[in-house]
Order: structure tokens, then sequence, then C-alpha cells
């Protein structure tokens, strides 16, 4: 006799977040020169990014975040497009960019909890204290990718309808904390 048995979708998150950290172990440590721009002009803050006393965060909701890892790693500035709309089985990567994190003994030390709705309004992910940054602090003004990527696809019937993502980041040393938003659009 065969038995069967069946995932939960956040069991197979656990599963795929190892893969890409492993990833961007390597890759992370290759910053971005810059600042939070828009059309060559600084940015003001918006629900997914914020500043404050020099520490900027912006979160991102990404398809394909394998491929915009690759592209991340080449040495041309890569074009960061934002996930609006997604369908079941779709890649998925949700991560936070920062910049001017605060050192103290040479480190920075940030963190992000993540917090994924449902259109209902019920929890459908949360992950808490992920590491964004705890190493050696990134040179000024250069915007870093952080390590806490939080990889998905929604399964097959999964509740249509726009989910509002969440990330709480923290720059521990400064006592900054920023809340960030974004939504996401599941169609079946």
């Amino acid at each position: 006799m065969r038995k069967t048995t069946t995932t939960h979708p956040v069991n197979k998150l656990l599963i795929r977040i190892p893969s890409l950290l492993v990833l961007l172990l390597w890759i992370a440590i290759l910053p971005v020169l810059g600042q939070w721009k828009s059309d060559d002009k600084n940015a003001s803050d918006s629900p997914d990014r914020k500043s404050l006393n020099g520490f900027g965060a912006h979160l991102v909701a990404l398809k394909d975040p394998r491929a915009f890892i690759q592209e991340w790693i080449k040495p041309e500035t890569p074009k960061i497009k934002s996930a609006i709309k997604t369908k079941p089985g779709e890649s998925l990567g949700i991560l936070v960019f920062f910049a001017g994190c605060k050192e103290v003994n040479g480190a920075c030390n940030s963190e992000v909890d993540y917090t994924i709705y449902k259109p209902d309004g019920s929890t459908f992910v949360v992950r808490k204290a992920q590491p964004l940054w705890k190493e050696p602090t990134p040179p000024k003004p250069n915007i870093q990718m952080g390590r806490a990527i939080l990889a998905f696809a929604f399964p097959k019937g999964q509740l249509s309808g726009k989910y509002k993502i969440m990330a709480k980041v923290r720059d521990i040393n400064a006592d900054i904390t920023l809340d960030l938003e974004t939504e996401l659009e599941l169609k079946n």
C-alpha cells in the first residue's frame, strides 16, 4: 500500500527559502551604487519605500527571483520590475533593498519581519526576525539587496484577489524601524 501525503504551502516555502539564501550568500556582497531615485531625482517616501535618519528600505515583490538574482550579479545596474499580478504556480520572491544601516563594531545589524495577508484579511505567511544584513556594513550610499528573501508560489485553488505584503524592517544598531507594504494580485 502506498502512503500519500500532501504538503502545506507554508512547508513548501520553508523548503525554497534556504536554496535561495545559499545563492545570495555569494552574491549579496555585490552592491549597486545609488540612492532612492526616480527619474534621476531623489524619491520621496511611499508605502513600499521609506527612509529615516539615513537608513532606507524598499520592499519589492518579484516574479522569477532566480532570474533577478542572475541580473543582480552582473556589473550593470539591474532593472527592478515589481510584480503586480501573478497566477498560481508562478515563482515569486519578496525582498528588501536597503541602504545606510548604522555600523557598530564594523557590522550592520538589521532584520525584517514578513507578513502576507489574504484578500479576506487572514494571514497567509508570517516570518519573523529574518536576517536582512548581519555583516560588515555596505559602503554608503550603496543600495544592497537584503539576504532575507521570501520565495514561494501560490498553490492552485488559493483564494484570488489582492494579497497585502507587509515588511517591518529594523536597523537594530540605530534603533530605527520602517513599516513597508505593497500588494500582489492573484488571479486563478
